[in-house]
């Protein structure tokens, strides 16, 4: 019994720092240009986690945010595309002119399904860095999932949607273990492509 304790215990600290080192690593690229290789970072963390390997969790990140941090195009436009779409929310835009409120919806809408398929690309390119794949294949294999698996795609949506409001309940919660929450939930949904596997 002592030992399921410790090992709880254990589990529940290494996912509130592989939770940290994400922001770490994401804040390290500038916020703007992070995400891909912080993302990478974390899922390659959780697996350690759950394959009980002795890896340090810092020695991972570090690997992956120097394998990755040339993919600075996605990160930047979903940094871009979720500051406009925020801001389409903040601003009573409908009020002061109806054209541009006629392109919040759209925009809303287009930034959601980037993120999906931006989560898919992050996962299938984790997988695809232990034989180098092509970058401009595996985002067409991301968007080509996203697509053909409409009811996977909306329940990771969701999921993201529904971990981000917790930054209203608890920041430190959030912080600590949004981050390996979501991989941890998403983990079954994205099936990785035999493809990528062999």
């Amino acid at each position: 019994m002592k030992n399921k304790i410790i090992l709880f215990i254990n589990r529940f600290s290494q996912y509130a720092i592989s939770g940290f080192y994400f922001w770490i690593f994401l804040i390290r690229g500038g916020i703007i240009y992070g995400f891909v290789p912080a993302a990478i970072g974390l899922i390659k963390c959780i697996h350690e986690i759950q394959h009980n390997d002795e890896q340090s969790l810092k020695t991972i990140y570090a690997e992956s945010y120097k394998q990755n941090k040339h993919h600075k195009g996605l990160s930047f436009t979903l940094f871009i595309l979720l500051g406009l779409s925020i801001m389409s929310l903040c601003i009573p835009l409908f009020s002061k002119d109806p054209i541009i409120g006629f392109f919040q919806l759209p925009l809303i809408i287009f930034t959601c399904i980037l993120w999906t398929i931006s989560i898919y690309y992050v996962y299938f390119l984790s997988e695809a860095n232990k034989k180098k794949g092509d970058m401009k294949w595996i985002a067409a294999l991301s968007f080509v999932t996203c697509i053909k698996h409409p009811l996977k795609s909306l329940i990771i949506l969701i999921t993201m949607l529904v971990l981000c409001f917790l930054i209203k309940i608890n920041l430190v919660i959030f912080i600590f273990f949004v981050p390996p929450i979501f991989i941890l939930s998403t983990n079954k949904i994205v099936t990785i492509p035999s493809v990528l596997k062999h």
